[in-house]
C-alpha cells in the first residue's frame, strides 16, 4: 500500500501533519519545498495559493488547507477526536476554527506583514494582532482543563502547540498562564512531537 505523502517547509505549517502522523503511527513521507519550488506550477497544481502543507492520499487525492488535512486524519483515527455528537465534540469544533480562522491569521500577519500593508503600517499591523492574540490567550488559559477537551487529548493540543512555537515573545505569552505554560510543556514531551522536531532539516533541502 502506498504511503502518504506531505509537501511541507522545515518548521512551518506541516508540522501538524507530521505530528499527528506521528502520534497515529501512519506512515508517510515528507518533501520539504523551499519558496521557488512552491511557485514553481507542479506545486500551484496541488495547491493554487503556493502554500503548505498539502496532503497526497495513499489514493492519490490531493489536500491542502490545515483544517482540511487535520479533518481527514482525525477522520481515519478517532482517538485524536472526541466522540460524535457530544459536547467535547462541540468544544473540540469551536476550537479548531478559532485557532485555524483567527490565532493563524494572526500569526501571519506579524511574520507576513507585507503581504497586507506597505511598510509604514507594519507596526500597527503586528501591534493589533499580538492584542487579539493575547485576548485569545486569556480565554484559552480559562478554559483548559487540563487540554481543551477537559482530559481528552486531541489535535487541537498539537495544532495549537505547533502555533505556539511561532510567537514572537514566548516568555510573555506564557507569564501568568500557567494552563497554556503546562500544555505546551506536555506537548513537548510527547515522543511523536520530540521526534518529528529533531528531525527537522535546518536549510530547505529542495
Amino acid at each position: 500500500m502506498k504511503k502518504y505523502h506531505i509537501y511541507g517547509k522545515s518548521f512551518a505549517g506541516s508540522l501538524i501533519v507530521e505530528f499527528l502522523f506521528e502520534e497515529t503511527n501512519t506512515n508517510y513521507d515528507i518533501t520539504f519545498l523551499d519558496q521557488e519550488k512552491m511557485k514553481s506550477p507542479d506545486f500551484l497544481e496541488k495547491n493554487p495559493q503556493g502554500k503548505i502543507p498539502v496532503l497526497i492520499t495513499p489514493e492519490d487525492n490531493v489536500i491542502f488547507e490545515s483544517l482540511a488535512i487535520i479533518t481527514h486524519i482525525t477522520e481515519k483515527n478517532s482517538s485524536l477526536i472526541p466522540e460524535p455528537n457530544t459536547l467535547l465534540r462541540d468544544k473540540y469544533w469551536q476550537y479548531l476554527s478559532m485557532l485555524a480562522a483567527v490565532m493563524y491569521p494572526a500569526y501571519h500577519r506579524q511574520h507576513h506583514s507585507y503581504q497586507y500593508v506597505n511598510e509604514s503600517g507594519y507596526d500597527e499591523i503586528r501591534e493589533r494582532s499580538r492584542i487579539l492574540q493575547s485576548k485569545l490567550y486569556d480565554h484559552i488559559e480559562n478554559i483548559l482543563n487540563p487540554y481543551f477537551c477537559e482530559s481528552r487529548i486531541t489535535a487541537v493540543d498539537y495544532y495549537f502547540y505547533m502555533m505556539s512555537r511561532w510567537d514572537l515573545n514566548k516568555e510573555k505569552m506564557k507569564e501568568n498562564r500557567p494552563k497554556i505554560s503546562s500544555l505546551l510543556e506536555k506537548i513537548r514531551k510527547k515522543p511523536s512531537v520530540d521526534k518529528v522536531l529533531k528531525s527537522q532539516p535546518r536549510k530547505k533541502i529542495i
